[in-house]
């Protein structure tokens, strides 16, 4: 506003020295002035400049001893009096150096000049890209760019209604990211800002996509049946083939319960099978950490989806089964996770991935819940949730627990267990399981250092409040995909017990070790087992068979749909 005040100043004191443009008894003097104290190069200012009558001028920059280093026009027609033109610093696409100037306006042999100042070029986003013009609903589109220097890109993508927005760092020159098309089908605006370190922004640059319904609606396997088409963690598929997507599922906001009272991260709520305070209970949920699918929202009453937190003390009696049903709207709250940080845990591989930064980072050994007849609520309740806080190690039954993240109510996120006998520590009897079920809910997570030097130790250390831990429940029809047999696979000579996924693993204990394909690893008389440290995967005749009992239209666990049968039974609703 002082700027554009200070403009119309100079432009009325310009206009006050015209007697008019009919009465020529006086020319105007020769004069030039450029707005605001600097000049960018490649954003653009006014220069204003008066001239005595019509004609052909120049406006160049020039040092303190008239050598010319840039312009601002050249051979620009102009008319007595007032003129001005637009300036963004460069002379055919040369930005003009930094320091003090002069800025020269000739014309038929006479001249006028004004100091000018020219500092760093701003950051631009050359050539901007929509690789389609065209994408479904809920699909990925792609932008490509040339940056003129480092820093980070906002890509907001929105119709007026819906908005997203992602931030992505990005290297000097050709650089390509994406969306997810969170919108209905129409027209979708697309801005990019590049901002560098020192704060200075680009102009921003807009593309316009079309966005169109889908031929058929997609459902991914065993995640919600949202109304909705944003890519978060309950519609993305569960691909870690896909990165991009996974992280934009553990990056997106998290829809959670809060009542306002102490203790929520310990506290369930119950789901009502219909909008009353008084209906039968569908399900629970934990307050504060574990996230909810909204399907529909109400002034009063929201319908919404997730895993039934039921434990063995919950109000209802639902084990981990994908409930639909009602909450009241104002206990619904929407936090921001960790943007640096997310973990996936997949109960069908047992493997927990960290991504950080927007890629798959590393990947550790887990155990999930084993549940049985008498305890069905040792099944690791799946859906998304966020780790709210620090509980450090604590006793379940004989075995010693470290270094715990909360994240749903007694499920934790805690190191292998261990027993501690006459001052002797003994892992022996849980960390042989982990890459299998073998816990009473929570998540266990290995020990020791894997290549990347990561462990739940390094989890631990690095836990930030709110990052988003997403939980792949195992449902028929996935499968783990099976190495080629040509795939290599490192072990030692001297230490002939384990083979490994990674030639950097600590336990391989040589900087010679020997290589074997995965088809040689997995024939009946090679008797190496699967690091506990690196975990790699298993070999192919029990990946083989894993994949057998999770074949599309089986049942991988009778036991739980036991005793899911039996929940409506076991009900008391509160």
């Amino acid at each position: 506003m002082k700027r554009l005040a200070a403009l119309l100043a100079a432009v009325m004191l310009l206009a006050g020295m015209m007697p008019g443009r009919t009465a020529r008894a006086e020319e105007p003097a020769m004069q030039i002035a450029v707005a605001g104290d600097i000049v960018l190069p490649g954003q653009a200012v006014i220069v204003w400049f008066m001239v005595p009558e019509d004609g052909v001028c120049s406006i160049t920059m020039v040092d303190r001893e008239g050598n010319a280093v840039s312009a601002a026009a050249k051979d620009r027609p102009a008319v007595s009096g007032y003129n001005s033109l637009y300036w963004n610093g460069t002379w055919e696409g040369v930005a003009a150096p930094e320091g003090e100037w002069i800025l020269r306006l000739e014309m038929n042999g006479r001249t006028a000049e004004t100091q000018v100042r020219i500092g760093r070029m701003i950051p631009l986003l050359m050539s901007p890209v929509l690789e389609e013009k065209e994408v479904t609903v809920g699909k990925r589109a792609y932008v490509s760019f040339w940056a003129t220097e480092s820093g980070e890109v906002t890509l907001t993508a929105g119709d007026g209604r819906y908005r997203t927005e992602k931030v992505y760092m990005v290297e000097r020159g050709e650089n390509t990211v994406s969306f997810c098309a969170e919108v209905p089908a129409g027209i979708c605006g697309v801005e990019l800002i590049l901002r560098r370190k020192d704060g200075t922004s680009s102009p921003p640059v807009t593309l316009s996509l079309a966005v169109r319904e889908p031929d058929e609606v997609f459902t991914p396997i065993g995640q919600g049946h949202g109304e909705d088409y944003a890519l978060n963690g309950w519609t993305v598929p569960m691909d870690l083939a896909d990165e991009d997507a996974v992280w934009q599922a553990l990056t997106a906001t998290v829809t959670v319960l809060d009542d306002g009272k102490d203790k929520a991260q310990v506290r369930q709520m119950v789901i009502r099978k219909e909008p009353d305070a008084k209906s039968e209970g569908v399900g629970t949920v934990t307050l504060v950490s574990q996230g909810v699918h909204v399907l529909e929202r109400g002034a009063e009453w929201t319908r919404i989806e997730c895993y039934s937190s039921s434990f063995h003390d919950s109000p209802i009696l639902n084990w981990n089964t994908l409930v639909q049903g009602w909450v009241e709207t104002k206990y619904l709250k929407t936090v921001v996770p960790n943007q640096s940080m997310g973990l996936v845990v997949d109960k069908l591989t047992q493997r927990l991935y960290v991504f950080r930064e927007g890629s798959l980072y590393s990947t550790l050994l887990v155990s999930t819940g084993l549940a049985n007849a008498k305890q069905p609520y040792n099944e690791t309740r799946s859906g998304e949730f966020l780790l709210v806080s620090k509980v450090g190690g604590f006793n379940s039954d004989n075995m010693f627990c470290p270094r715990a993240l909360r994240f749903n109510d007694g499920d934790l996120l805690h190191e292998v267990p261990y027993i501690e006998k006459n001052g002797i520590i003994d892992y022996s009897m849980t960390e042989p399981k982990l890459g299998t079920r073998a816990s009473h809910g929570c998540i266990r997570v290995q020990r020791k250092q894997n290549p990347e030097g990561l462990n739940q130790g390094w989890l631990y250390d690095n836990y930030r409040v709110n990052t988003k831990i997403l939980v792949w429940e195992d449902w028929q029809g996935r499968q783990i995909p099976v190495p080629a047999d040509g795939e290599v696979f490192w072990f030692s000579a001297k230490r002939n017990d384990y083979y490994h996924g990674s030639d950097n693993c600590n336990l391989l204990g040589t900087r010679s070790p020997r290589t074997i394909t995965y088809a040689e690893l997995s024939a009946e008389d090679c008797r190496l087992k699967a690091c506990p440290a690196c975990g790699p995967v298993m070999k192919k005749g029990k990946l083989l068979e894993t994949n057998a009992q999770y074949a599309a239209g089986g049942d991988h666990d009778p036991i739980m749909t036991e005793a899911r049968l039996d929940c409506p039974k076991k009900r008391r609703g509160r």
